[in-house]
Order: C-alpha cells, then structure tokens, then sequence
C-alpha cells in the first residue's frame, strides 16, 4: 500500500466536533493514547470547536500522555496542509462527507469516514477510486463489523446454516416531523456558507443546521432528517443494516439488482426526509431483501433450514435516536439455538476479526493492511441506501446495473450526480488535481 507505516504514535485530526464525534470517534481515540493521539481539531462552528478542544485537552491532562496544546482549524484545508497529521477522522454531515474525504485522500491521509459513505453513487464511485488509486486505509464508520454477534451472524449465514438464504428482514425506526421554518440570523461562530458546501443556499435557521447550546451536542441534529444534507433513516441506520445484508450475503463488491417499494414524507414542518418506509430488493438468486420500519431492530435472514437475527439489542447510536419497535428478540438469536451452537467446519468461510472499529483503523495504518471495511466496501453498501431513497424519490421501481451503476429510469440516473455550488464541487476539485474519472 502507499505510505509508509507510522513507527510512532498515529497522529490524528477529526474534522467536525458534533454528536458523534464528541459521543464515538473523539472518545475512541482517547480511550488508546498508547497507540494514536488527537492533534488537531476542525468545525465550522467556532463555539463547538473550542468545546471540543477543553475537552480533548482536558482528558489527555488527566492522563499518563504528556500535555500538549490541540490544534484547531476552521477549514479543513488548512488542517491538511500539516504534514505531522497521519490520518483524518470525518464526522460532518452527510452532504459533506464525500468532497471532504476526497480531499483528505488527495493530501494523503488515511482516513476514519462517517456512514454513509457518500451522498449520491458518483461521489462514491469517485471517491472509492482516488482512495484506491492512492493505496490508503479507509475505515467506514460500519462499527457492527466489530461486533461479534454480527460476525458471527454473518459467518454462519455465509456457511450455509440456514440452508439457502429466501430472505432477509431489515428493521429500524423512523424519523418524525418536526423543525421550526423560521428564518434566524446565522450566529456570528458559524461558517454557514461553507456548512451549505455543495448543496444549493437556503436561509439560516437553527433546525436546519445544529443546535448551538453546546450542553446539548448530544442531540440529533435537524440536518440529519432533512433533505439535501441527509436522506433519513435510509442511509442513517440504514447504512449499518444494509451493510450487514451485503456480507452476509457475500455480495461486498457488488449489490441488489431491483428495488420497489413505497414511503410517506415529512410534512409537518421544516424537515422533509421520508417517514415510513417499505422497499423490497431483489438479490442474485432471487433473494428479497425487505426493508421496513415495522420490524424489529436488526437484520433477519431467512432460509429454507431456519433463520438467524443480529442486532445490538437495545442499543441506541445516542439518546436521542428515534425509537424501536419492541421486541424480544436476543442481540443474536435463531429459530434453533442449535444453529448457534454447532461450531463450524475447518474449511469454512471466515470474516475479518475486529472487536474495535476504532483500533482495527490503527492497526490497518500501521501495517498498512486490510481494515473492516474499506472504500469499495463502503461504496457498495452506502449504494443499496441511495438506491432505495431513489426508489422512494422517484416513486418507481428500479433495476440496477452494479457493474455501470445506473438504474434503467432516466430521473433516477439524473440524481446520481455530485452535487455542486461553486467551489464547493467534486469535478473541479478533480480537474484542479488532473484527475479523470468515468463515472
């Protein structure tokens, strides 16, 4: 792979101090100061910059690791042009998370990506391109790859346990209306033009954008239910659950081959991401893939010899997450708990180990190997998400080509696209770099 193994301590920046990067990411890195440290912090908000900064700085002076000042950085071009930073921690939303990542892969650095991985299929296929053109890490946020029930799950399915695989049920919540429409002054601490970034301008209110009372950064953010900057439950949890689906099935590098289904939209206020949702795809094989917010949280795959369901149990990402439907199910669980128990043969399929999504990232840079994930791997499963809120966009049913990646309905292709608002553009970020991409 490209770089060189840092024989020292793994310095890192984290690109956005928000909700999950205050409530995951910051904390996984503080948690191994023997292995990487935090030196350097980006928000476009001025107040959480400097929250975060008291609070990283705050936790290594209360540790074993000698003190140091943390930088911070308004724009994340200037924080990429330090040459002493190895890898980079994305956390922005989620119209941001492509054009930010690919210009960290352009300087070089490793890279920690928030799902979903992109926001539309160009900016992922683009993206997933430059990274591997550059030989570097890219760990997706997917963190159930970490977690042994899902592994597990996943290798038995894999393994022909249930016999041959009939379906598969996919379940999370939805979102809920909601959001205050009045226009506001934008806060003197908020870059608000560059936190639009690609997506056309709209006025300032508080519900579009992050509550900006610092007690409160737990919360979810209104862009996170709100079109263009996020679209819904579908890439929210849907990234985590479909990502499950895809190596489960063993189809990593490719993807469904249809989708139909239906959804009712946000109409009560400022956000308008889908509410209820209920897709269908269809898999090689003829395996259907049900996607609902009736079933429980996890994912279910069903077979001709019994079934195995993996979730993470009660488990929220934070508080503030919409709730779930109730259930009785176990983390893991099966028809027969036999199909749980009977250990596996010696030629049997394994999966990559990981029993932190954060420290597998670390080691993947320092050996410069594999990590539980990876770009292409991000691509594909962040597309079944996109193709499913196409679905629900365009109100058609839609074949996919994964090998084109282009669905057979022309409004459908139309949104696949890189969004782009002035600078804030992939196709002239790649021009300014002599890049050629087909896509």
């Amino acid at each position: 792979l490209g770089q060189a193994a840092p024989s020292r301590i793994i310095q890192i920046g984290v690109i956005g101090c928000g909700r999950i990067s205050s409530s995951m990411e910051i904390p996984g890195i503080l948690k191994v100061p023997d292995q990487a440290r935090i030196v350097a912090l980006c928000d476009l908000d001025a107040k959480r910059l400097a929250f975060a900064r008291q609070n990283v700085e705050s936790a290594y002076a209360r540790g074993k690791a000698p003190a140091a000042p943390v930088k911070t950085f308004a724009s994340y071009r200037d924080m990429l042009r330090d040459a002493a930073i190895d890898a980079v921690m994305i956390c922005v939303p989620d119209h941001w998370h492509a054009l930010c990542a690919l210009e960290c892969a352009l300087a070089g650095k490793d890279i920690w990506l928030q799902k979903p991985f992109s926001q539309t299929i160009h900016e992922g296929r683009i993206l997933a391109e430059v990274v591997r053109r550059n030989g570097l890490v890219l760990q997706v946020g997917s963190q159930q790859r970490s977690s042994a029930q899902f592994r597990t799950g996943c290798e038995l399915v894999r393994n022909g346990r249930i016999g041959r695989v009939t379906r598969v049920e996919v379940g999370f919540g939805k979102d809920r209306d909601g959001g205050r429409k009045e226009e506001m002054p934008v806060p003197a601490n908020l870059d608000y033009d560059t936190w639009l970034g690609p997506t056309p301008f709209a006025y300032y209110t508080e519900d579009r954008v992050h509550n900006q009372d610092t007690a409160k950064i737990a919360d979810r953010p209104g862009w996170i239910q709100m079109e263009p900057y996020g679209w819904g439950m579908i890439t929210n949890w849907g990234a985590h659950h479909l990502d499950i689906v895809q190596w489960g099935l063993g189809t990593e590098d490719r993807g469904p081959l249809a989708v139909s289904g239906t959804c009712q939209w946000m109409d009560q206020g400022l956000w308008n991401a889908h509410r209820e949702f209920d897709l269908l795809y269809t898999y090689p094989g003829d395996i259907k893939v049900s996607v609902c917010y009736r079933y429980p949280n996890g994912v279910r795959f069903i077979g001709d010899e019994g079934w195995i369901f993996v979730s993470r149990g009660a488990a929220r990402v934070t508080a503030s997450d919409p709730a779930m439907p109730a259930t009785t199910l176990k983390a893991l669980d099966a028809s027969d708990s036999k199909l749980l128990s009977a250990p596996l043969d010696a030629n049997a399929v394994r999966l990559h180990v990981s029993d932190n999504h954060v420290t597998d990232w670390l080691r993947a840079i320092r050996g410069r190997t594999s990590a539980a994930t990876s770009a292409e791997i991000g691509h594909r499963s962040t597309s079944v998400c996109t193709l499913g809120h196409l679905c629900m966009k365009t109100g058609k049913s839609l074949k996919w080509d994964w090998k084109t990646e282009r669905t057979d309905n022309e409004a459908a292709n139309r949104l696949l696209v890189c969004p782009e608002r002035g600078a804030f553009s992939i196709p002239k970020i790649l021009k300014a770099a002599n890049l050629q991409i087909t896509v």
